[in-house]
């Protein structure tokens, strides 16, 4: 289980900042997760030298595993990157030289419906489960969405409500579970909480970069490389270590107070530049010498034991889902994709990673992770859905060939992602030299990984805007930007109608 132990907001005693030795770095980076990693290694390169505070006592964040019983459990993620070997992450992979290979999926992807799997090697595909009335609809609904402007009206409208614009959803059942379904395992969102601008950017870019791929070797592996390059440049990280005060003067940032949990012992480190990769609610308690704490965050969030609170006094919508880790005797998904669930009560996908790498389980055995949204406070009805969805979807095989390993939730301080896709917040703060990075400042568009990597992207832009002139020639001319990955042509996506594009069929 990785939901984390209840606490208080505490607030930090006064502390006379001056008895504590102090240590000075060029860049201070709160978070070691992806985002942190990624920030570090980019200006590592550049000779700053930096210091990753993590107060986990390991790296990666929700983007790590750890072995049980043989198996590469992740602590977050599915070992998938979305955009695959033509991502952004990928492409800041290269760009760092980190030795890394991502197995591209092979097909666009499976869909339970009906009681059965259909398995869709390209979007045309689809046309198996959803019949000729409704895949008519299907394509014209792909034509407006790629090749006509968006009306200025119906930008922030829920995709909900504009897709019962565009159809008629009593006679589309099938179609709008497919648009559901893959809002809930993409984005951890329901089709009302999420913006019909921001469903169709991140459709396009799902479509323009590529096939989702698992890495290799899982995504513990990613970090260890990330974490392995950092130390290579001589950056340090500190772990079990708890950032207590971001400290400024004078409206800009000096650095931070922390406090390593092995000891207790308290240092005030310096840097004229700090890096936050925890979440804007996190960083906001720490300028104001507190910590936000995991109980805090679901009270505000649940008004009681079964009613979601979304509009909580803190005013941050996260989104929030539950992860289930299986292993299996024998395979259950036929490709190296996604299984989209459109006939569940609540898993929206599913992955078999090890289609793609095996060593991620035993030899002989099969890993698979499913995912759904969290639609209450009451875990343990979430749990018994979930187990009661993959009974209904794989029968007695379930229940003879299959281990649950782990049912993990992830909401308040440890969500999916720290503010919804779309919602996302500015990366510069009020605060002179203090940015963030991660889940919460995903580019519009960008989900996921691709959107904690296009975040780190954003970040250096910045700082590389710090100059003056290069700042005078990026106002001119934004395709200046040295850092920020654009997308391919929207061309692109007619590769999907009759397969997934990627490295699927090399070796």
């Amino acid at each position: 289980m990785y939901e984390q132990v209840p606490a208080r907001v505490e607030v930090a005693p006064e502390n006379t900042l001056a008895a504590h030795p102090t240590k000075q770095f060029d860049a201070i980076i709160i978070g070691a997760g992806l985002g942190g990693l990624l920030s570090a290694a980019h200006l590592l390169q550049r000779g700053k030298q930096v210091l990753l505070v993590e107060r986990l006592p390991h790296s990666g964040g929700r983007f790590t595993a750890k072995n049980l019983h043989g198996v590469q459990v992740s602590t977050g993620a599915v070992h998938m990157v979305p955009f695959g070997s033509s991502g952004v992450l990928s492409h800041m992979l290269r760009r760092l030289n980190v030795p890394h290979r991502l197995y591209d999926a092979d097909v666009f992807g499976s869909f339970h419906v009906h009681g059965r799997q259909y398995r869709s090697r390209g979007l045309l595909g689809v046309a198996k489960f959803l019949g000729p009335a409704q895949f008519r609809q299907f394509m014209r609904l792909g034509y407006v969405m790629f090749f006509q402007k968006l009306p200025d009206q119906q930008r922030q409208m829920p995709f909900d409500l504009w897709l019962e614009r565009q159809i008629d959803v009593r006679r589309n059942p099938q179609l709008v579970a497919f648009f559901a379904s893959i809002s809930r395992f993409a984005l951890s969102l329901e089709l009302h909480q999420v913006s019909t601008a921001e469903v169709i950017r991140t459709t396009k870019n799902m479509f323009r970069y590529g096939a989702p791929a698992i890495v290799a070797g899982g995504c513990g592996e990613l970090t260890r490389q990330l974490t392995q390059l950092v130390q290579s440049y001589n950056g340090e990280i500190f772990l079990s270590c708890e950032v207590l005060e971001i400290l400024q003067e004078q409206n800009k940032v000096t650095g931070v107070r922390i406090k390593h949990k092995v000891t207790g012992a308290e240092e005030v480190l310096r840097a004229p530049l700090v890096v936050s990769d925890i979440g804007p609610r996190a960083t906001t308690g720490l300028l104001e010498n507190r910590r936000v704490r995991q109980a805090e965050v679901l009270k505000q969030k649940y008004a009681d034991d079964h009613t979601f609170n979304d509009t909580a006094a803190d005013d941050v919508q996260e989104a929030v889902g539950l992860k289930v880790h299986i292993l299996s005797d024998i395979s259950l998904i036929p490709h190296k994709g996604i299984m989209y669930c459109l006939d569940t009560k609540r898993i929206a996908g599913m992955v078999q990673p090890t289609n793609s790498d095996p060593s991620l389980a035993p030899a002989g055995k099969h890993l698979l992770i499913s995912h759904q949204v969290i639609q209450s406070n009451n875990v343990e009805e979430e749990r018994a859905l979930a187990l009661a969805d993959l009974r209904f979807m794989f029968g007695a095989a379930f229940d003879q060939h299959c281990q649950i390993l782990t049912m993990g939730t992830y909401r308040g301080e440890w969500p999916v992602n720290r503010v919804a896709q779309g919602e996302d917040v500015e990366p510069q703060l009020d605060v002179q030299g203090l940015y963030l990075v991660g889940d919460a400042v995903k580019p519009s568009g960008y989900l996921m990984v691709e959107g904690v990597a296009q975040s780190v992207n954003n970040f250096l832009d910045l700082l590389d805007d710090l100059d003056q002139q290069q700042s005078v020639a990026h106002k001119m001319d934004r395709r200046l930007r040295r850092n920020v990955m654009l997308p391919p042509s929207r061309l692109n996506a007619l590769r999907w109608l009759w397969k997934a594009p990627g490295n699927s069929g090399k070796s």
